[in-house]
């Protein structure tokens, strides 16, 4: 019995290493909402890309402004974006605040108001893109919490087991 203690005790630290390293490497990777600013504008072009691993992307382009700002289509409302935004309209966008335009020269739009006069526009807020955007990385660390403690549970476990089954020394051989 105190051979399978050993082995819960091994199994449950790999477990707590696992579990720590699924939740500490899958952090959202999103900006916080005051670390945001809004970037009000006329949009004057828009370009649909697809991205190195195949995501497509809605590129906008503002009247009198070089960079161009990007929306995912792991963002909600992305196909109404892609299919219903106008150009020569306005529309203010989230960006973050000191963010560097990315290897394409963009930056990742984090909500959207479009001013349509004749039409309701349309409104994408923070919430509802960090809620899409983070959805995988919360379901790991939701994941690692449970191998965590799965982990711990054997740590425990095993832990009993060492202190309720008595060491008994077996006579040396010859």
């Amino acid at each position: 019995m105190r051979w399978f203690a050993g082995w819960l005790y091994f199994l449950g630290g790999a477990a707590v290493l696992v579990g720590a390293a699924l939740y500490l490497f899958n952090e959202p990777k999103a900006p916080t909402e005051k670390d945001l600013v809004w970037y009000e504008g006329e949009v004057v072009g828009i370009r649909l890309k697809k991205d190195l691993d195949a995501t497509d992307i809605v590129y906008l382009f503002y009247r009198d402004d070089d960079i161009q700002y990007k929306y995912y289509s792991k963002f909600p409302q992305y196909v109404e974006i892609r299919d219903r935004l106008g150009i020569y309209r306005q529309v203010d966008v989230l960006i973050e605040k000191d963010a560097v335009p990315d290897s394409d020269g963009a930056l990742t739009i984090w909500g959207l108001v479009e001013h349509d006069p004749y039409n309701e526009g349309t409104v994408v807020t923070f919430e509802e893109i960090y809620e899409e955007a983070t959805q995988t990385d919360r379901s790991w660390q939701n994941v690692g919490l449970y191998v965590l403690g799965g982990g711990f549970l054997g740590l425990v476990t095993a832990f009993g087991i060492r202190r309720a089954v008595p060491y008994v020394a077996k006579a040396p051989t010859a």
